[in-house]
């Protein structure tokens, strides 16, 4: 009887691999993560820190009232003629609401407060300024679907924010020393909204600095489909920021009146 050597067995071990062990063959590998924008629904195994989440970004549009707002611009409201200088303010506490779980940020930083301490709270702070020349601002990922009616902000920032050292924050963070909005060059606490102008009248440059933090809700009925990015379009009108201002009051009076118009300034673009 002839005598079959092994080596003719080696053409039918690929063939044996297939049919009989489909572990021989390499398995996809992809992010299996539904909520991620990057969702392969043939991946066969997780890929280790691939998975990509969508973003809420806001898109800001500085005005007064129905016209852009520009630095130097002549503004005539209320018998009075001003020019803003700076317009900037913090946010953070994002969330959309309405029948389905929260949307909130899912981003976390770890902050280190003037005494050393830590904190691991959610990433969602953005400094807001005419300034910038993107008016796009990139909140923080997120993951969730439904529907919403309901869009939810502090304007400021919270206990633990405010308490932080800028130096311990990486560089391109609102809160770090390049990026930040602070009392003076030498006093480095934290101001939560700044306004600059100049009264034309008697070319008086005033400014009022906020350390309030104010809740804002605005409505805002959006669908979100699991795995896409939210832009949201906000309006921020500086004439209701200044309403009822009157210069010859003394400043405390003046952002007393400013914390009061705030909430009024915002609202979803239509």
């Amino acid at each position: 009887m002839k005598k079959i050597k092994k080596a003719d067995f080696f053409w039918l071990l690929p063939i044996i691999c297939v049919l009989v062990l489909p572990s021989c063959l390499e398995k996809e590998e992809g992010c299996r993560d539904v909520n991620a924008t990057n969702f392969a629904a043939d991946a066969e195994r997780d890929c280790e820190d691939c998975c990509t989440f969508p973003d809420i970004t806001f898109e800001i549009d500085h005005a007064v009232g129905d016209t852009f707002l520009r630095y130097g611009d002549t503004i005539l409201f209320e018998d009075k003629i001003i020019q803003i200088l700076e317009a900037s303010f913090y946010i953070n506490g994002i969330s959309l609401t309405g029948n389905n779980d929260p949307v909130i940020v899912s981003d976390q930083i770890t902050l280190t407060d003037r005494a050393g301490n830590t904190n691991l709270v959610t990433d969602d702070i953005a400094i807001i300024s005419r300034d910038i020349n993107s008016f796009s601002y990139e909140i923080g990922t997120f993951s969730g679907q439904g529907d919403y009616g309901e869009l939810n902000f502090q304007l400021g920032l919270t206990d633990i924010q405010a308490d932080t050292n800028p130096s311990s924050v990486p560089t391109a963070h609102p809160l770090a020393p390049s990026n930040g909005l602070f009392a003076s060059t030498t006093d480095s606490s934290y101001v939560f909204t700044r306004l600059r102008l100049v009264n034309v009248a008697n070319d008086d440059t005033l400014q009022y600095d906020l350390t309030t933090p104010l809740n804002i809700t605005l409505p805002y009925e959006v669908t979100i489909n699991r795995g896409f990015d939210l832009d949201i379009p906000i309006k921020v009108d500086y004439l209701k920021w200044i309403e009822g201002i009157n210069f010859v009051d003394s400043p405390d009076i003046t952002r007393a009146i400013i914390v009061g118009n705030l909430p009024n300034a915002f609202s979803i673009e239509e």
